[in-house]
């Protein structure tokens, strides 16, 4: 008897355990549709020999790891400064970057090194709606189609889990290399709505020109640079003393200066650092080939010497994604809409792009051109506006022009739903595109541009109030930067209508001096 009895409380044990795993697995009516967060690149990190006294992290790595590695650099700069020997600090330079960088570098099959592993990602609960989303991260390094079977078999886990069938994304950065490749794949079918916010869709100008040895440091772009990532710091008063710093030095020469010794190791170490770091390590990286541009790609392979002996089916998945799904982003994009899925683009622009290539003046989110994230908008260079006489290139009874005269959207591949974010920093977001997000996520149609009069496609990015406002045109540099800070009240605008005065008088009293001479 007592044997019967373990027996069926072991049974009604094993049942209790299971249920809440039957309760998930089936259908939830909580009327909240899961949504899925594929993440940036850094999502995963990459770890050298884990679980071993040797474990270290590749990627992204410990601050005081990189300290320890690049520490030699620092006696070899000061010799050079004093022998002029660049060989002999390009020895130590790139010793170091090898060793922090180098178990990086993937086969000729594009497979990584065994003692080389990533963090793997899966759903842990069946908690969904609402603020809460699911966290989806990759190996930056491998192939965006490989990552992308990956998120395949992450979303069963999440349906799985949450009893829905259908889920909701919102691919940020290189997450929307890796959703594209997904669409290539497997489609759409139980995908409800795509928010793509500051996608390389079409690739990274930064990209495709230092994969062409196209590698040039500009002082003006470099100030900018550093400027336009201010207001993402969370205190106001010292983005505005930063601003501030910045100018001076500018003004004082000190950038102008330190661009003349980098110069040197440009001329004299670059042949070397692309040979023997950047073509070995990143060369080798499908996910960072993603980011090339169709108008790079061909000649970046050369360049970038790669063998179609030795790397073949590195180049066949290079190939791959390049042709079958960045070159074939219209047809995916309108395929997914066709097959009903909501699909939103979102680019951010007027920020300075990363200022180590050719093309510093293509306005960005501060890393992908709004170009590229926009598939295709027809964009004016940084500072400037298309021309008084310019004319939309496409769809004239529909006005795709921004205010600021900075934009032509009607070159889009989806103009009717694209979004654009003046002075949105890469990737960097605040309540009010939480907002903006949940408007586009809770409208079971696919929303346009035109549809909701306080999310225009043309809005200006307020991070002091986290939220945005319409684009408005421009007039001069003074009104231009007396309208901001009446319209965003901080410090750091202050400070830049400040700048502007100075630099206006200046210029005044400079041509009116000349003048008189």
């Amino acid at each position: 008897m007592k044997r019967i009895l373990s027996v069926v409380l072991a049974v009604v044990m094993a049942f209790a355990v299971m249920v809440p795993g039957f309760a998930a697995a089936g259908n939830c009516t909580c009327g909240e549709t899961p949504t899925v967060y594929v993440a940036a690149l850094g999502s995963g990190s990459v770890i050298l020999d884990e679980g071993t006294e040797n474990e270290r992290v590749l990627f992204r790595p410990e601050t005081e790891d990189i300290l320890k590695i690049l520490l030699p650099v620092v006696p070899a700069a000061v010799q050079l400064v004093a022998t002029k020997d660049y060989d002999k600090f390009g020895d130590v330079l790139i010793d170091c970057v090898n060793e922090a960088f180098g178990m990086l570098a993937l086969d000729g099959d594009g497979n990584s090194d065994p003692r080389v592993t990533s963090e793997q990602f899966h759903p842990d609960t069946a908690e969904h709606g609402g603020d809460r989303s699911y966290y989806f991260g990759y190996d930056f390094r491998m192939d965006p189609v490989e990552t992308a079977r990956k998120l395949h078999a992450y979303l069963d886990e999440v349906a799985e889990l949450t009893g829905h069938d259908d889920v909701k994304i919102r691919a940020s950065s290189m997450g929307g290399v890796v959703m594209m490749s997904y669409i290539r794949l497997y489609g759409t079918k139980n995908i409800e709505t795509i928010i793509f916010q500051n996608c390389p869709l079409l690739g990274t100008a930064v990209a495709g020109e230092l994969f062409n040895g196209l590698f040039e440091i500009n002082k003006d772009a470099l100030v900018r640079y550093a400027e336009c990532a201010l207001p993402a710091l969370e205190m106001d008063f010292l983005s505005a003393v930063l601003y501030a710093l910045v100018e001076a030095l500018d003004a004082a020469g000190v950038f102008d200066a330190l661009l003349g010794m980098v110069d040197g190791l440009i001329v004299n170490l670059k042949d070397r650092v692309f040979d023997e770091c950047l073509i070995p390590i990143f060369g080798t990286l499908p996910g960072i080939w993603s980011f090339v541009p169709d108008e790079y790609y061909e000649s970046g392979k050369e360049f970038m010497k790669l063998d179609p002996t030795t790397q073949a089916g590195l180049i066949a998945k290079l190939d791959f994604y390049h042709y079958e799904v960045q070159g074939k982003a219209e047809q995916l994009l309108r395929g997914a809409q066709a097959d009903g899925t909501n699909i939103y683009i979102v680019a951010g622009y007027n920020m300075q792009r990363t200022p180590l290539v050719s093309a510093y003046m293509e306005t960005s989110d501060g890393t992908v051109d709004t170009k590229y994230a926009s598939c295709g908008a027809t964009c004016d260079p940084i500072g400037s506006q298309l021309p008084e006489d310019y004319t939309q290139a496409r769809f004239n009874d529909i006005d795709y022009i921004s205010p600021d005269r900075m934009i032509d959207a009607s070159t889009c591949m989806l103009p009717e739903c694209t979004w654009f974010v003046k002075d949105m920093l890469h990737s960097t977001t605040h309540d009010g595109h939480g907002v903006f997000y949940d408007t586009l996520f809770a409208s079971e149609e696919q929303l346009t541009v035109f549809d909701m009069e306080e999310y225009p496609q043309f809005m200006q990015n307020d991070t002091i109030n986290q939220t945005f406002y319409p684009v408005a045109e421009l007039s001069n540099p003074i009104e231009d930067s007396f309208n901001m800070l009446e319209t965003i009240p901080s410090f750091l605008n202050f400070a830049k209508l400040v700048t502007v005065v100075l630099e206006t008088i200046v210029d005044f009293v400079f041509k009116n001096l000349v003048t008189a001479l």
